[in-house]
């Protein structure tokens, strides 16, 4: 009940009945007034808990910042002379100083053509078919230096073909590597015709392009089983031949591999000659040289019809090198070294440098110095120390107790408050589960608590053991993982993982990871006649169609290059001719999400990719990899296996296996450092839904709510009082003036009788 308007009150009775009503109402609100109270307690505790997750929340992240990879092993690189060598140390980067001179620097090869009229016109050439670094060029009369180019570029033979375009009659067409370094020099060698002589990109007599001890070797190329044909890319070119040490061995690219052309030269029963086929694998891809030796000098090679140098065993002169093919030459310490690219990162572990200057004459030098950034780790672990403390320092201050005013903190005596200082002590100071030596628990790096329970670090304990022990330290604060298979190795781990002990967790393996592979079903032996679509999906590609364009005159090999050089496809798949010459995929990710589809918009045949739109191939799932970890069950992905929920130690456990051996392959020891550590012991509070905070929180909230609940309840008691007192008084007030008027009425009455 409640009412609203103006009253007045103690008209009749005079007296201050609002007042009255007021202090009747004060009275009785004692019960709203305790209730309030309570309330602004509860909300100061939740502010003090909600400042204590904070406080905890920022150690958390503190501590985990230590247990990222390389938080110990901080290099600090330097050079004496950046305007000789730039330097950057990475991960696995060692201490160290290097003396280094500099002769020479690596330089990307460049050759040009004679002048010509200009870019545009045909130049007339009679028909016939060149190769760049392995790649066939087929070139008729209707083509211009602008054509030629792109016939060039189109391929992508690992040389970018440039125009310079000087005026009528100063037209060129430059080559240039894209990569540097004498064994990137670019290969070019008429096939049939004369159009690379012509062109003047070529003149004189060849010699060996790729020496070799007694001999010579050919181009990389993608496959020893395909036919050459396919493999360089030519069309309608049969039967060759070259003389080895005056005899002559013939040759049909459209039948024989390299691996036939070594078969051939070794059947052709030549005095102390051999010919072999070399594989090399860099960067996951495999390639194959032929290689042509003699037992004690370089046979000598005839090659009129062009074939040795259309495969780039011999080279013909450039007829115009604007820029030689050349390595870096320089020195480490006096040790001559060389390498292709000007950025050398294999010399020095860890380290990458780039030479910027030479001279042939008097090298440059610099001194190189790889020094442990010892003040880097120590930050880190003040930074941790600092968090720890701030962490004390607010239980401290808000735990206090006044003995006189008998005031205290709002964390005094509070349990929750008491557990987290004892969970984080025996965090800190106990020693790490699974380590050894002398590096086991805090303590022994330096670190302690002062009176007031703050942490403190000893600076020269704690500078020598980072200095001398890096990795030990790094175990203190990090979750690591060794082991006795270099196949094997530690990934990551959860909260929910368990510490091994000594011996480790033995890992068992009952299947290898696989790579997704397709053939096509047909191999091409023409050049495409009319312009392709290849389209693919599956997992590999998150089940979304990719597509690729292949032009028309596509070949199996410039298949493979458009393939192999794609922005998007060369991350996820490797192409290739299989023996057969079938075009041939390959996921670059092992498992069940690198399996992938691929089809064609025309149907299978030899004068395209051969393909097809499905079910023309044939194809090979990849698989994950099975097995388990310390007996538990674990779930492959690809290479790496993570022990499963539930498991009663290795939930969460990632380990990688790249080895090609099953059953019982070697043991994983793990250990968990205090950066690990303290985010389980952290979570028991903080965790949003389970964290002991988090259920206090929730707690008080409930207890909050209620409150607010009650506090309605009793003032709208109070409220629906102060309005029935109210009318209470108002009906005294009109009683008494009716009284009143009933007394003057009387009054009056007598009056007029005693005047009778």
């Amino acid at each position: 009940m409640a009412s609203t308007g103006v009253t007045f009150g103690g008209l009749s009775s005079g007296l201050d009945t609002t007042s009255i009503i007021n202090s009747i109402v004060n009275a009785d609100s004692s019960a709203l007034t305790r209730m309030a109270t309570n309330q602004g307690a509860l909300l100061q505790k939740q502010t003090v808990y909600s400042q204590l997750s904070s406080q905890l929340q920022s150690f958390s992240t503190t501590a985990s910042s230590l247990n990222i990879p390389g938080a110990f092993n901080s290099i600090k690189a330097a050079s004496s002379d950046t305007a000789v060598a730039t330097i950057s140390a990475g991960a696995g980067a060692a201490a160290g100083v290097y003396a280094l001179t500099v002769s020479k620097l690596a330089q990307s090869h460049k050759v040009s053509s004679t002048a010509q009229s200009d870019t545009t016109t045909a130049l007339a050439l009679p028909s016939g078919t060149f190769t760049v670094n392995g790649h066939a060029i087929a070139v008729d009369a209707t083509d211009s230096l602008t054509s030629i180019a792109k016939k060039i570029n189109g391929v992508q033979p690992g040389v970018v073909a440039s125009l310079i375009n000087g005026g009528a009659g100063k037209a060129y067409l430059t080559l240039t590597a894209t990569n540097s370094g004498e064994s990137n020099k670019v290969q070019i060698g008429d096939l049939t015709g004369s159009v690379a002589s012509t062109l003047g990109l070529i003149s004189g007599a060849s010699t060996v392009r790729s020496p070799i001890t007694n001999g010579a070797q050919s181009m990389a190329l993608s496959s020893n089983g395909t036919t050459l044909d396919k493999l360089l890319g030519t069309n309608g070119i049969a039967a060759k031949s070259f003389s080895i040490n005056g005899t002559t061995v013939a040759v049909d690219v459209t039948t024989d591999s390299l691996q036939g052309v070594a078969d051939k030269i070794n059947g052709a029963g030549i005095t102390g000659v051999s010919a072999t086929v070399a594989s090399k694998t860099s960067a996951g891809v495999t390639s194959y040289q032929l290689q042509i030796s003699g037992s004690s000098t370089t046979p000598t090679l005839s090659d009129t019809d062009g074939f040795l140098n259309g495969i780039g065993v011999l080279q013909a002169g450039y007829g115009s090198e604007l820029v030689a093919a050349q390595d870096a030459h320089y020195t480490l310490d006096g040790v001559a070294l060389t390498n292709t690219s000007n950025t050398i990162t294999d010399a020095v572990p860890g380290v990458s440098m780039t030479l910027l200057a030479a001279d042939s004459t008097t090298p440059k030098t610099a001194n190189l110095s790889m020094i442990q950034d010892t003040s880097a780790v120590k930050s880190k672990v003040q930074s941790f120390v600092d968090s720890y403390n701030a962490l004390n320092q607010f239980i401290s201050s808000n735990s206090t107790f006044d003995a006189k005013s008998f005031q205290s903190g709002q964390l005094f005596g509070d349990s929750t408050a008491q557990q987290i200082e004892s969970s984080m002590t025996s965090m800190l100071f106990t020693s790490v589960p699974g380590l050894t030596g002398t590096y086991q628990n805090l303590a022994s790096i330096g670190f302690g608590l002062d009176k007031d329970g703050n942490m403190t670090v000893d600076n020269s304990i704690l500078t020598d053991a980072i200095s001398s022990h890096p990795d030990a330290v790094a175990a203190l604060f990090q979750a690591t993982g060794t082991t006795d298979n270099t196949a094997l190795s530690y990934i990551s781990s959860t909260n929910a993982s368990k510490a091994s002990a000594s011996s480790g967790y033995a890992v068992n393996v009952t299947q290898i990871a696989t790579k997704g592979v397709y053939t096509a079903g047909t191999a091409q032996t023409t050049a495409s006649t009319v312009a392709e679509k290849l389209t693919f999906g599956g997992s590999l590609f998150g089940n979304k169609g990719y597509t690729l364009d292949l032009d028309i005159g596509s070949t199996g090999a410039t298949t493979v290059a458009k393939i192999n050089s794609d922005s998007t496809l060369k991350n996820l798949i490797f192409a290739s001719l299989d023996s057969g010459g079938k075009l041939s995929f390959a996921s670059k990710r092992f498992g069940a999400l690198g399996n992938f589809t691929v089809v064609s918009d025309h149907s299978s045949s030899s004068a395209n990719s051969g393909v097809g739109p499905g079910g023309e191939g044939v194809g090979v799932a990849g698989v994950d990899i099975a097995g388990t970890i310390n007996g538990e069950a674990a779930t492959g992905n690809g290479q790496f296996l993570t022990g499963n929920t539930d498991n009663a130690k290795t939930e969460g456990l990632q380990i990688q296996y790249t080895g090609s051996t099953t059953g019982s392959i070697g043991t994983m020891q793990f250990s968990k450092g205090i950066g690990m550590q303290s985010f389980g012991v952290l979570d028991n509070f903080t965790n949003s839904k389970s964290g002991l905070l988090s259920v206090l929180n929730s707690q008080i909230q409930d207890q909050i709510t209620q409150f607010d609940k009650e506090m309605a309840s009793e003032q709208s008691r109070l409220d629906d009082e102060r309005v029935d007192l109210r009318l209470k008084f108002a009906h005294m007030e009109t009683a008494i003036a009716t009284a009143k008027q009933q007394a003057t009425s009387l009054s009056g009455l007598a009056l007029t009788s005693s005047s009778k």
